[in-house]
């Protein structure tokens, strides 16, 4: 057998390996969304609203900020640059927002919506999955949230993110703005900003 043959079926061979490999790893990728669509809590028509009426107060938030002369933010690679440019875009935003408090965004209307949510995703059949993944994230440090605050991870800990199996059940939320997780508290933080927007304590079981 000639040298072109040989790696021809070496090369074949790989082919057969990788494929079952990437087919199964789509497969559970697959189950792990279609398991977390399974655990969607049945809401009522106030929840929905509740959700949307959620949805509007986070764009009038973003709304406010993109007319804020300090959210355009710069492209720099320098870091002590961009660290500059966030504390000035934070400083517009808590002097836009002076009065903000616990609960404006995460209204006490909408705040037991969102804990339902988190629970039947984390007790349905991505839960053990998702529990594992939290557990596996490293910290982020302090667990001192406030509003207009900076999102405490000024030491530079790894962010906490929300497994997609946990966001595919939340509201979307619009460029700039994200959910993260401290500790049993969802937060709701503008990323030009590093800022806490509110949070909802309690929110995972």
């Amino acid at each position: 057998m000639n040298v072109l043959k040989r790696i021809g079926i070496f090369w074949f061979g790989l082919w057969l390996v990788s494929v079952p490999l990437d087919t199964a790893m789509a497969q559970n990728a697959k189950k792990d969304v279609a398991a977390g669509k399974m655990a969607m809590a049945q809401l009522t028509d106030t929840e929905r609203a509740q959700l949307k009426a959620f949805s509007d107060r986070v764009k009038e938030y973003q709304a406010m900020e993109k007319k804020l002369p300090a959210d355009k933010l710069s492209p720099t690679a320098n870091v002590q640059q961009l660290d500059q440019q966030r504390q000035t875009l934070r400083e517009a935003l808590q002097q836009a927002r002076p009065n903000a408090k616990q609960g404006d965004i995460f209204t006490p209307d909408v705040a037991p919506v969102f804990r339902k949510l988190f629970r039947s995703t984390l007790t349905g059949p991505a839960g053990k999955k998702i529990r594992a993944s939290l557990n596996h994230a490293e910290p982020i440090g302090p667990r001192d949230l406030k509003v207009n605050g900076v999102y405490p991870n000024l030491a530079g800990q790894p962010l906490q993110s929300v497994p997609p199996t946990l966001l595919m059940n939340l509201p979307v939320l619009p460029k700039g703005l994200e959910y993260r997780l401290v500790d049993h508290a969802v937060v709701l933080r503008d990323t030009d900003a590093n800022m806490v927007v509110d949070f909802l304590t309690d929110a995972l079981p």
